[in-house]
């Protein structure tokens, strides 16, 4: 029974490779998403809506520090491993203020829902649901998006052509690099608002927002063993907080106005942008 558990295992190692990196400095585009907070105004019901957006965002910063991250590292438990070690991240805010959305929602009753396809500059989708009723709304959004972001980045990797063998087949070295990625993003939202008059509603909305969702992986060219690596440590995600106000100008158009908190964590430090945002909507 053993003999054959060895050679089971022999079978499973030859020709098992592994490839991993630690990142230990680096800098990474990010696209800061416009806020989500609903429609800001009580809608009649049984009927479809169109709303075409126009919105403007101004920063405080430009780049988020992200100190104090830790690798994972590769622990092979024989010969060559990368180590734990710890990771100094920034990101990069993408100077991109001005984005444009069309809504198209139905409300039926008091249940609203539909989506939003926005360029804010690389397009994106939102779906939400929720209630609107004549004293408010509240409800519920997923956000998915796209971006093509630049990366800067150095540390360590290892590349094992070959698990059976202890050091004969391992390759291990430093890497600086600088690549664009074409990244997918996420969000998820929770909105509400209260309809203080006909023409005048306060605005809330809280969101969670990861911007490079799926990336497991960095590409290293510049080494003996060029390719795709598994990076060990994951990149932080953003949560905010929105607050604003609408009003209605004339029949069908409305302005916002609102204020936005982006906080990101890392071990060593807190970190948030705070930014302004003007939306100009037509609805029909």
């Amino acid at each position: 029974m053993r003999v054959v558990v060895l050679i089971l295992l022999v079978f499973l190692l030859y020709g098992c490779s592994v490839q991993k990196a630690n990142i230990t400095e680096g800098s990474f585009d990010v696209n800061v998403p416009e806020p989500f907070w609903g429609q800001g105004v009580w809608v009649m019901p049984n009927t479809v809506y169109f709303k075409g957006n126009v919105a403007y965002s101004i920063g405080d910063k430009e780049t988020i520090p992200l100190d104090g991250l830790e690798n994972e590292g590769y622990d092979r438990h024989f010969g060559k491993s990368l180590p734990k070690e710890r990771a100094e991240f920034e990101y990069r805010l993408k100077e991109n203020p001005f984005s444009g959305s069309l809504d198209v929602f139905v409300k039926r009753w008091v249940f609203l829902g539909g989506g939003r396809v926005e360029v804010d500059p690389y397009p994106s989708v939102t779906l939400f649901a929720g209630l609107n009723s004549l004293v408010g709304e509240f409800g519920v959004g997923t956000r998915l998006g796209y971006s093509k972001d630049k990366a800067a980045y150095s540390g360590k990797y290892l590349s094992v052509r070959n698990e059976l063998y202890i050091d004969d087949d391992v390759f291990m070295g430093e890497f600086e690099e600088t690549h664009s990625y074409n990244n997918a993003n996420f969000g998820l939202y929770a909105y509400s608002s209260l309809f203080v008059t006909e023409h005048f509603s306060l605005n809330f909305s809280t969101g969670y927002y990861q911007p490079w969702l799926f990336r497991s992986s960095l590409q290293l060219d510049n080494i003996e063993v060029p390719g795709d690596y598994d990076i060990t440590i994951d990149f932080p995600y953003f949560l905010s907080q929105y607050a604003g106000a609408t009003i209605s100008l004339f029949d069908h158009v409305l302005l916002s106005v609102g204020e936005t908190y982006y906080y990101t964590r890392s071990p060593a430090s807190a970190n948030n942008i705070w930014q302004t945002h003007f939306s100009l909507s037509y609805m029909y």
